[in-house]
C-alpha cells in the first residue's frame, strides 16, 4: 500500500513522511517551556481553524461565534472533572456533542438569514453567552462557573487520564492528534457527496435547492461538526492553561483570530488553516515577547496589515496562492518542454 502510493506521488509522501518524523521527534527535543507553550497554541489555533472551516470553508457561512464552542467544552470538560471527577477524555466528547446539538439549534433560525445578517447573528449570540457566564456566579442558578473570576482547574496530579502533565511535551503530542483527526475528517468531508452539496451551497444556494439539496440540512451536518470538533478543542485548551474564564474565550478576539487564521491560508481548502495559524501565532508570540507590555495593541496591528495585503493581492488565501503560482510553473515548463521538443522534429 505505502510503496503504490510511493510510486504515484513520490515527493509529496517523501515530504509527509519527514513532516511526520519531525512533529513526532521535535517536541522532545525541545527544553523550553515557552516555546512548548507557543507550539501548543500553533497546532490548537490550526486544529480550531480547521474546524472552523466546515462551516466558514466548506459551507462558506462565515461564523464570528465560535468562541461559544470553545467555551463550551472547556467548562463542561472543567466542570465534570472539578465537581465529579470525570476523565476530561469523556468530559470533552460530552461538551463536544452538547455544543453540537446547541449549534444547531441556534443556527437553524440563522440560517435563514445569509451573508453579513447571518455573521452578526453570531457575534451576538457570542455576546450573549458571556453575558449570561460574566452575570452570576451560577449559570441558571444551578452550574457553578464563578462567574467572570473564572474557573481554576484542579491538580490530581500527572495523569494521562486526567489529562495533567508536568511536561508540556504531552500536551503538544495530544493537540497533534486532534489535529490529525481534524484534518482526515475534513479530507473524507470534503471528497464526499457532503462535500460536493456544500461546495454547490457555497456557490449559490439558491441553485442547489433547485437541484434537490437539502441546503439547510447540509448546513446544519457542517455547523455541527464544526462546532464538535471546537468544543473538544476549547476542553484541550482549558487543561493546557489550567484555568478557564469568559474574557479569553468569550471576547471577540479569539473568534476572530480563528477567522483570520483560515482566511489567510485560504478557506475551505484543507491545508489553509493550519498554514495560516502557522505563520501568525508565531508572529504574535514574537511581537508579544519583543515588545512587551508598551504596544499592546501591535499584535492587532500586524493582524490587520497581514490580513489587507493577503486579502489585496491574494484574495483566495496563501494556500490557493502558491498552488497556482506552481501550476503555472509547471505549465509553462510543460509548454517550453513541448515547443522545445517541435523545433527539433522540424529540424
Amino acid at each position: 500500500m505505502l510503496m503504490e502510493i510511493l510510486k504515484k506521488n513520490p515527493k509529496k509522501t517523501i515530504l509527509a513522511i519527514i513532516a511526520i518524523i519531525i512533529l513526532v521527534f521535535a517536541p522532545v527535543l525541545i527544553s523550553s517551556g515557552y516555546i512548548l507553550q507557543a507550539v501548543i497554541l500553533i497546532v490548537l489555533y490550526a486544529y480550531w481553524a480547521m474546524s472552523w472551516n466546515f462551516i466558514g470553508g466548506f459551507a462558506g457561512q462565515v461564523s464570528l461565534g465560535h468562541g461559544v464552542y470553545i467555551a463550551i467544552g472547556a467548562y463542561v470538560t472543567s466542570i465534570l472533572y472539578n465537581q465529579f471527577s470525570l476523565t476530561p477524555w469523556i468530559g470533552m466528547l460530552i461538551g463536544g456533542l452538547i455544543a453540537g446539538l446547541l449549534a444547531i439549534l441556534i443556527s437553524y433560525p440563522c440560517f435563514k438569514l445569509s451573508g453579513t445578517y447571518f455573521t452578526l447573528s453570531t457575534l451576538a449570540f457570542l455576546h450573549i453567552v458571556r453575558l449570561l457566564i460574566t452575570s452570576d456566579n451560577y449559570l441558571f442558578g444551578v452550574i457553578k462557573t464563578n462567574g467572570a473570576q473564572g474557573m481554576q482547574i484542579k491538580w490530581l496530579g500527572n495523569n494521562f487520564i486526567n489529562l495533567q502533565f508536568m511536561d508540556k511535551t504531552g500536551y503538544v503530542y495530544v493537540a497533534l492528534v486532534l489535529l490529525v483527526i481534524v484534518i482526515g475528517v475534513s479530507y473524507k468531508v470534503k471528497h464526499s457527496k457532503m462535500g460536493y452539496y456544500l461546495s454547490a451551497i457555497k456557490t449559490n444556494q439558491k441553485a442547489a435547492a433547485s437541484l434537490g439539496i437539502n441546503v439547510t440540512s447540509y448546513k446544519l451536518r457542517a455547523m455541527f461538526l464544526s462546532a464538535f470538533f471546537t468544543a473538544i478543542g476549547g476542553a484541550v485548551y482549558a487543561f493546557v492553561i489550567q484555568f478557564i474564564d469568559p474574557a479569553t474565550v468569550l471576547g471577540p478576539n479569539m473568534s476572530t483570530q480563528i477567522l483570520i487564521f483560515a482566511v489567510i491560508g485560504g478557506v475551505g481548502t484543507i491545508w489553509g488553516p493550519v498554514i495560516g495559524a502557522a505563520v501568525l501565532v508565531p508572529i504574535n508570540e514574537i511581537t508579544r515577547v519583543a515588545l512587551g507590555t508598551e504596544f499592546t495593541g501591535l499584535s492587532g496591528l500586524i493582524y490587520g496589515l497581514i490580513f489587507m495585503v493577503v486579502v489585496f493581492f491574494m484574495p483566495n488565501g496563501l494556500v490557493p496562492f502558491f498552488k497556482e503560482k506552481m501550476s503555472n510553473r509547471n505549465k509553462n515548463k510543460s509548454d517550453s518542454i513541448s515547443s522545445g521538443f517541435e523545433e527539433k522534429i522540424r529540424e
